[in-house]
């Protein structure tokens, strides 16, 4: 399969209704096309913890995962500067319309997987050297690394990486979190998520423990595909699907899509900081 492929992105945090302190932390970084094939990184990650704990800590993973795969934002592939271990499979190999979650896992998976790992050290090592001002720190993060036409998603918690495709909106990561495993489990019905007593519980986040279990996806993209990262901020203010499929339907500017989806939120109440990034992926 070959075809030609250009990323637009756009990223922008709000602080909401409630808090004066943002801990949302974003970052979108797309290659040069002078750098040969298409490739970016992009990052969500929604602090938790007192003070500014939360901010240390979503600011400490979206920078380590940054650091760590500066390698490959910085290649250029006709000076062949990319590590030859960390190269993707072909796209001929994957099939172009089937999420590949399956044992045998991508080289670029590998090493993002690899890179939320030593975040998450970075922050236990924070808290450990800082215990009076760390307290409770943590941070949820959600990342997409695009390398050609493959993108490779991670999550950890339960900020989400959504695809808008074929105007249809799926989201692709599973959320990390007490009332998603619930739902999953059957015992809990998908609406109910926003009212439980028990909805802030996350099961899994970087900085708690000093290993963390990362969830790594692969896609194959297409013209046309829209990608959002999102926090929490965003998907619990705004509840329905569609309200936010619709919105990434309509604009062909991801900087306005994002500023539309922030507004959404703060509009449904603001309740939480929100953290949103934008993808377009595009014919050349």
């Amino acid at each position: 399969m070959t075809t030609s492929l250009h990323l637009r992105a756009a990223a922008g945090t709000h602080p909401g209704q409630v808090y004066q302190l943002n801990q949302d932390k974003v970052f979108a970084a797309i290659r040069s096309p002078e750098q040969g094939k298409m490739g970016g990184l992009f990052i969500v990650a929604d602090g938790m913890g007192g003070h500014q704990a939360g901010e240390i800590a979503s600011d400490l993973a979206v920078q380590t995962v940054r650091q760590e795969m500066a390698w490959f934002l910085d290649a250029n592939d006709a000076e062949d500067t990319q590590p030859g271990p960390t190269h993707t499979r072909s796209t001929k190999e994957l099939d172009a319309t089937t999420l590949v979650d399956g044992p045998v896992e991508l080289p670029l998976q590998r090493r993002l997987r690899l890179a939320i790992e030593r975040a998450n050290q970075a922050i236990a090592g924070y808290s450990h050297d800082n215990p009076d001002e760390a307290g409770n720190l943590g941070t949820t993060i959600t990342c997409a690394l695009v390398d050609d036409e493959i993108a490779i998603i991670a999550n950890v918690g339960d900020s989400r990486t959504y695809l808008l495709r074929n105007g249809e909106l799926q989201q692709v990561t599973n959320d990390h979190s007490y009332v998603a495993q619930l739902v999953r489990e059957g015992q809990l019905a998908p609406e109910d998520v926003y009212t439980h007593p028990r909805r802030n519980v996350i099961t899994r986040s970087l900085g708690h423990r000093p290993d963390v279990e990362v969830d790594v996806w692969a896609e194959v993209l297409q013209s046309g595909d829209r990608l959002l990262l999102c926090s929490d901020g965003l998907w619990e203010m705004v509840q329905e699907p569609e309200a936010i499929a619709e919105m990434l339907r309509t604009s062909d500017n991801p900087k306005n899509s994002v500023e539309q989806l922030i507004l959404a939120a703060n509009r449904g109440g603001g309740a939480d900081n929100i953290g949103v990034v934008v993808i377009h992926v595009e014919a050349a």
